[in-house]
């Protein structure tokens, strides 16, 4: 039997950092697959509503919807 692979996606208005945890990080090994990343809330949440990925990955402050909101 295979692992389960769990998907990620990533909110951060930062880009840098954003692309730092994007591409640092490796995922596949720690059992996670990235789906997407985003640089603003109502980005991420398109994102969320589209992919329904197990993790999101996100800031607190962000444009146009906070980290707190988009998890809710």
């Amino acid at each position: 039997m295979g692992e389960t692979i769990f998907t990620i996606v990533v909110a951060d208005d930062e880009e840098q950092l954003r692309e730092a945890m994007c591409s640092l990080i490796h995922w596949e090994e720690i059992g996670f697959r990235l789906v997407g990343s985003a640089g603003n809330g109502l980005d991420a949440l398109q994102l969320v509503e589209q992919l329904q990925p197990d993790l999101l990955l996100t800031d607190i402050q962000m444009p146009f919807i906070t980290g707190t909101a988009l998890a809710r």
